[in-house]
């Protein structure tokens, strides 16, 4: 999922709070193929997603009022994500939210409404921590143990120590959105860039770029439609299965998995396909998302 703001933000910066040093390892709830976690804001526990494909981060605009958060009623816009709409936007901040008991620096975050994503989603989403919270935090996500380990202050750490496997790349993102890129997942024979979206529940969206891809393209068997919300509105997918294997680096998964096609169009060369924590977690990796040290990583057979 995607939030930007047409007006002016406020500078993206993270400022206030105490990190500590060492690592900081929290369970998530992974029930709807999201990765959540239980955020404490002004003494208040709620249900925020962890997702590479925001920024800079979301909370619901009704919670933020409730709780009286800041918000920059004048620099209120207009924001986007994979719906066809837009939605009112608010910016603020989220003062000091913390995670398993540690305080973490201050979120910039947009204040928009919440509830069709909830519906959708199929349970109360107060907030979202994207890119004003991952820019200054390395995230280890362990999709079999369900566990988010969370380095803070960019401290580089060597997650990779104990794994037999492991396939890491430069972090990069196209014009600046912030977004992780894999420029070369392979769809059997062919080898095509792709985005990692941790607040996706599917195994992997195809944009209509994909489409033109011909071993693509060929491989579909579709089988229905779906509804889903995001920012934007509701919107709706054609169900298929992928005749062809799917991989990154050594990871790989055989052919026959279900896949989404999107409405959208991507971006052919840049981002042809989105890919979702149903893809990460069938993959049975640990996903590095390190943007402090600009490097992505994924590992497998790991000592617990």
């Amino acid at each position: 999922m995607t939030a930007r703001i047409a007006a002016a933000l406020l500078a993206c910066a993270l400022t206030g709070g105490a990190a500590a040093a060492e690592p900081l390892s929290v369970p998530f709830d992974f029930s709807r193929h999201a990765i959540g976690l239980t955020v404490t804001v002004k003494g208040k526990p709620l249900y925020f997603l962890l997702d590479t494909g925001v920024n800079p981060s979301v909370v619901d605009l009704a919670r933020a009022k409730a709780l009286g958060l800041p918000l920059d009623r004048k620099a209120a816009g207009e924001g986007n994500g994979e719906g066809p709409g837009t939605a009112p936007e608010i910016p603020g901040t989220i003062p000091s939210p913390e995670i398993g008991g540690r305080k973490f620096a201050n979120v910039e975050a947009l204040a928009t409404d919440m509830s069709a994503m909830s519906a959708g989603y199929g349970r109360a989403l107060d907030g979202v921590l994207g890119y004003s919270f991952l820019s200054a935090n390395s995230v280890l996500i362990d999709y079999q143990a369900r566990k988010v380990t969370i380095g803070a202050d960019g401290k580089k750490q060597d997650f990779a120590a104990r794994c037999r496997k492991s396939y890491a790349i430069p972090f990069t993102s196209n014009d600046d959105d912030q977004f992780p890129v894999v420029r070369a997942l392979r769809f059997g024979g062919v080898e095509a860039p792709v985005t990692l979206d941790t607040g996706s529940n599917r195994t992997i969206g195809l944009y209509q770029a994909a489409l033109q891809i011909p071993a693509i393209r060929k491989a579909l068997v579709y089988r229905g439609a779906e509804k889903a919300s995001s920012f934007g509105g509701n919107y709706t997918t054609r169900d298929a299965i992928l005749n062809i294997p799917m991989s990154i680096g050594p990871f790989a998964l055989p052919a026959g998995h279900a896949v989404s096609v999107m409405p959208g169009k991507g971006i052919p060369g840049k981002r042809v396909a989105n890919v979702g924590n149903g893809f990460l977690a069938a993959l049975k990796v640990r996903l590095l998302v390190d943007y402090p040290n600009k490097r992505i990583a994924f590992l497998g057979d790991c000592a617990q």
